[in-house]
């Protein structure tokens, strides 16, 4: 985490996934979502289709659904939240301060 706002819960971070790793479901956020994919391929599984890679920029808006998702080779994305990340704590985190 390189920062966060308690009050608002917008953020941004360094996000690392290894090889395989990814978001196992589809889901929302509670606010907009911007990432910049600094290194790796990160792909969105269909039907998206979409895959970031080395200098790539995606915004997923507000409530729009998206993912699975699964690094094809280790990746490291700057990931951005102009709020809340979720309206309710995804079932793949243990913890609720991950999922903030």
């Amino acid at each position: 985490m390189l920062w966060r706002d308690d009050t608002s819960g917008a953020s941004i971070a360094l996000v690392r996934f290894q090889p395989g790793a990814g978001i196992p479901s589809r889901h929302s956020h509670a606010s907009n979502q911007f990432m910049f994919c600094l290194r790796g391929r990160y792909t969105y599984v269909p039907p998206t289709g979409l895959t970031l890679t080395e200098s790539s920029f995606y915004w997923n808006p507000k409530g729009s659904l998206h993912g699975p998702t699964r690094a094809d080779e280790e990746t490291v994305l700057l990931e951005i939240y102009d709020g809340p990340h979720y309206p309710t704590q995804p079932d793949w985190y243990s913890s609720s301060a991950d999922a903030r």
